[in-house]
């Protein structure tokens, strides 16, 4: 079968801008793409690759990346963004576990790549060579390779916060239905615009936005790097309708000194994913007539659920209902369906969900039931069908035997004026194994924001919930993809507990 259809979409659509850069001063059309892609995929065979071969790309948001998937669906390569945040160990994981053939890189992030991927190098994407060798002026046709709906298509490795980084699998027929779901959801059209903050490596930044919008023959902005102020001054200029984002995104932008309401006139959708919602920055766009929704998915399973605007003002902490084709179960323990209102693990099926993990078989039969993903999410369903996340499984604290989600914590926590953001994990406590702590990103100064916490918690939760300990840090730390690093997290609050317990024991 033929998944080329970045060739469609150039034969069907009017020339108009697909892809702005405006770091480069550069736009392209759908039918510049589809050359670019051609142009490209000639290159890709000339250099001996060949049908199944995997090709990586370790680069910011450009327009490289997008060529390199269309050029490795024309041959049926397999395409695979490297995520450029990881730590070195985890880079040299995920080179040795893909197979990669050759990897395309920006220059900024080569150091990243010497002495792990010397040989794999290829060429550098902002480089004149690469601009030469793509562009539409220099056009050799390239006849498609056919594939089959299973064949593999690309390797999205996940952000390795429980240990190294897993290749996801995804066929063919899985990464386009998860762009027409998108499609279907949204009600894409070719008169949708966005501005791409989030990672193209990620699927929330790529699966989930970059391909429906072009797909659908709507036009893109990219925001090489994020970056809140940046972003404003972008969506003054290009007025986009339609805006996906992390939560802390959403955070940055409205603390940048540039913030200015009137550049989300054309919004038709505010989208959120990727970590749990920031209520404040919810409330604060709310109080000025604009609705975030949420939006669930993970890179195992990209788009799954979504929150309506409507349903969003009665109930903004919900993911909502499944989207189209797709289905999904709370399990308990023994894989049996909790009853309304119980918590249970969030279960997905659908044909955009992954095959499993790339040269993982146990991993993959661990995390399936039934043909349904095991998300490791926890989440409980209301009366009316939606859903809401609680928390990780994995991050479930156990505290003297009780047990304590650090999202009821934070939500509590969240709701004082002092918080502008919050993460509660738990750390080594001789006595009870575990004890609550909460690390604390404060709107301003206070010496006795933790004797002001702690009556604030007491007032609202049992007391073996609330935080025996509080961090105050000026930045939080966070992932390779952008959430709330719990990891680093957790040992900064256990270095800190270790400091006190030296200053009591010299005392």
């Amino acid at each position: 079968m033929n998944y080329d259809w970045i060739k469609t979409r150039a034969q069907f659509d009017e020339e108009k801008a697909a892809v702005t850069d405006p770091l480069k001063g550069t736009e392209w059309t759908y039918q510049d793409l589809n050359i670019r892609a051609e142009n490209l995929a000639n290159h890709l065979q000339e250099q001996g690759v060949q049908r199944g071969d995997v090709v990586g790309i370790f680069a910011p948001n450009d327009v490289a990346v997008i060529d390199l998937l269309f050029a490795s669906f024309k041959i049926g390569a397999v395409y695979f963004p490297m995520n450029w945040r990881l730590k070195p160990n985890e880079i040299e994981s995920v080179i040795e576990d893909s197979g990669v053939k050759m990897i395309f890189y920006a220059n900024r992030h080569l150091s990243s790549l010497q002495g792990i991927a010397d040989d794999y190098l290829h060429m550098d994407i902002d480089s004149p060579e690469y601009d030469e060798l793509v562009h539409p002026r220099n056009h050799k046709p390239f006849k498609t390779a056919d594939v089959d709906r299973d064949d593999l298509a690309a390797l999205m490795y996940t952000s390795g916060t429980t240990g190294l980084p897993k290749g996801v699998m995804f066929t063919y027929e899985s990464f386009t239905t998860n762009a027409v779901n998108t499609i279907l959801t949204y009600k894409v059209n070719a008169g949708f615009s966005t501005v791409v903050s989030l990672p193209m490596f990620h699927v929330f930044g790529f699966n989930d936005l970059v391909i429906p919008l072009l797909m659908a023959g709507g036009s893109i902005v990219l925001h090489r790097y994020f970056e809140g102020e940046q972003l404003n001054d972008l969506m003054a200029k290009y007025k986009p309708n339609y805006l996906s984002l992390i939560p802390t995104m959403y955070y940055a932008m409205l603390v940048a000194p540039n913030f200015n309401v009137k550049n989300f006139d054309n919004i038709d959708f505010l989208i959120q994913g990727g970590s749990a919602p920031l209520p404040g920055v919810q409330k604060k766009f709310a109080s000025m007539g604009l609705n975030i929704i949420n939006g669930y998915g993970l890179t195992e399973a990209p788009l799954a659920l979504i929150n309506t605007p409507t349903n969003s003002l009665k109930k903004p902490m919900s993911i909502g209902k499944p989207v189209m084709y797709v289905e999904s179960r709370l399990f308990d323990e023994d894989f049996n369906d909790v009853p309304i209102g119980e918590i249970g693990e969030l279960a997905i099926k659908g044909k955009q969900v992954t095959p499993g993990y790339w040269n993982k078989k146990e991993a993959t039969e661990e995390s399936f039931h039934d043909g349904y993903f095991l998300t490791g999410d926890l989440a409980r369903l209301d009366e009316e069908g939606d859903i809401f996340i609680v928390d990780r499984r994995k991050e479930l604290i156990i505290t003297g035997g009780e047990n304590v989600l650090p999202s009821e914590v934070e939500t509590v926590l969240s709701a004082h004026p002092l918080i502008a953001q919050c993460v509660v994990v738990g750390f080594e406590s001789e006595k009870f194994g575990e004890t609550v702590s909460a690390a604390v990103l404060l709107t301003e100064n206070d010496p006795d924001f933790e004797e002001k916490l702690d009556k604030h918690m007491r007032e609202s939760l049992a007391s073996y919930k609330v935080p025996k300990m509080y961090l105050s840090v000026t930045k939080m730390p966070l992932t390779s993809t952008a959430k709330p690093d719990k990891l680093e997290v957790k040992k900064m609050m256990n270095r800190k507990a270790e400091q006190l317990k030296k200053k009591d024991d010299l005392a």
